[in-house]
């Protein structure tokens, strides 16, 4: 079977159509002069020739009787001044059937015609119907004109066949176009390993190429996309496993260092120090976890006491506070006793933005950090004093390996920071809002989570 155009297909039924109305006419047409033939039907030239052989009789019968008017033919008798005698038409409708046929001069009136007879000594007129009849009373008591009949079977017969066709024109269209809704399902799921199968119509299958070239295309990008992210994925591992050597040398020798005489700062320092290098192991090994596996990575959710969370955070910022000599603005006065998340996600992320505020932060300046409560929703505020983002920062400081300007960024940045918070809230359910502080001119970072 070849390929066919849509047209030659319209046209193919449209030629069915015409074939059924054809059928449809020829079969009612026939069966309806067959009706006639069998005096099944009378038709309106039958009844007319039945009156003219029946005239002379009707002139000079006496008396006139009913058995003498031709078959579907009503009368009325008449004096020859117009008074109603008898007939079968009712003496109340005699007068006006005298006045359309004597007196107005006309041989009919819709729906009847009239013949007027001329009898020694009256006048006899014949009213029958302008349309053919059945011979059975029945059936002529429902159907007055079989003509009409005939129209309306015609007419209902054609509107059932323009139905079919129509019909099974739309269900063939509509089986070609399921071959187009599987494509695009198919591709819509990233299946992009299929052989495209043809419709054998014409219109349907150049819509069918333009999708295999699409898909193609798609399957191209995405498997270096694929590519891309698993190289990206083995980076962040490598890094991370490259971290845990000078994290290992810094904690080593922090135990080192409490094994000295320290005064009470320099121990201070040191449990800072220590502190820190026990999260960052933390951290390393977070990051290990979610370079294999990001999107599997389950959040350990559970009860967290704000009071407790909200000191341990404060000590470590303090601790880079006093290294880059940063005044640090402390609001959490509308935070909730309790809240439930991952408590070393939710840890990481904070200090990670609060970390970038107190780098950007020019020495001798204020980082600010509020806790906001509404509607249910937690919102953390962290404001730095620095040059704020850039115009593209805004954009995309939340994807991963995204580097700014030389404003935002330095050597040892490797665009993971903001693409980390925006992960970490994402899975709480919650959003990271990037925009400038108008009041300090720097940065602003809101992170909202669910309480």
């Amino acid at each position: 079977m070849g390929v066919k155009k849509l047209r030659s297909v319209f046209i193919q039924h449209a030629l069915s159509l015409a074939a059924a109305v054809f059928i449809v006419i020829a079969v009612n047409v026939g069966a309806y002069l067959w009706c006639v033939e069998q005096s099944l039907i009378y038709s309106l030239s039958r009844v007319s020739a039945a009156i003219e052989t029946a005239k002379e009789n009707l002139r000079s019968a006496e008396p006139l009787t009913e058995e003498d008017i031709p078959f579907l033919c009503e009368y009325a008798l008449f004096t020859k001044d117009g008074q109603y005698k008898t007939g079968t038409i009712a003496p109340e409708k005699g007068i006006s059937v005298w006045n359309v046929c004597m007196e107005n001069g006309r041989p009919g009136d819709h729906p009847y015609l009239y013949t007027v007879i001329d009898r020694k000594n009256d006048v006899l007129i014949l009213r029958y119907r302008m349309t053919a009849q059945f011979a059975d009373p029945t059936l002529r008591s429902i159907f007055p004109s079989a003509d009409l009949l005939l129209i309306g079977v015609i007419l209902l017969e054609i509107l059932i066949s323009l139905i079919v066709i129509s019909f099974l024109f739309g269900r063939y269209l509509g089986k070609k176009i399921d071959r187009l809704l599987v494509v695009v399902h198919r591709i819509e799921q990233q299946d992009l390993n299929f052989e495209m199968q043809r419709s054998r119509l014409f219109e349907v299958d150049r819509a069918l190429d333009a999708l295999d070239h699409m898909r193609l295309a798609l399957k191209q990008s995405l498997s270096k996309q694929w590519y891309d992210d698993k190289l990206r994925q083995e980076q962040l591992s490598a890094l991370a496993h490259d971290l845990k050597t000078p994290l290992t040398i810094i904690r080593g020798n922090t135990e080192l260092l409490f094994e000295t005489p320290l005064s009470a700062e320099q121990r201070e320092c040191a449990e800072y120090i220590e502190n820190s290098s026990l999260q960052m192991q933390a951290y390393v090994q977070t990051l290990i976890e979610a370079a294999k596996s990001w999107d599997s990575y389950r959040p350990r959710m559970q009860k967290i006491h704000m009071g407790s969370f909200l000191q341990e955070l404060k000590k470590q910022i303090d601790g880079l506070c006093a290294v880059n000599n940063i005044t640090l603005q402390w609001d959490c006065g509308q935070s909730p006793e309790y809240i439930t998340a991952d408590r070393d996600l939710l840890m990481r992320m904070l200090v990670n933005v609060l970390s970038n505020a107190v780098e950007h932060t020019p020495q001798g300046g204020t980082a600010a950090f509020e806790i906001r409560e509404r509607d249910s929703e937690l919102s953390f505020l962290i404001t730095d004093a620095g040059q704020g983002f850039s115009d593209e920062a805004l954009k995309h400081a939340t994807e991963q390996f995204f580097m700014d300007d030389d404003s935002r960024s330095s050597k040892f940045h490797y665009g993971i920071g903001l693409y980390a918070a925006a992960s970490i809230a994402k899975k709480h359910n919650g959003r990271i809002i990037l925009e400038n502080s108008a009041a300090s001119g720097g940065a602003k970072v809101t992170i909202q989570i669910p309480c």
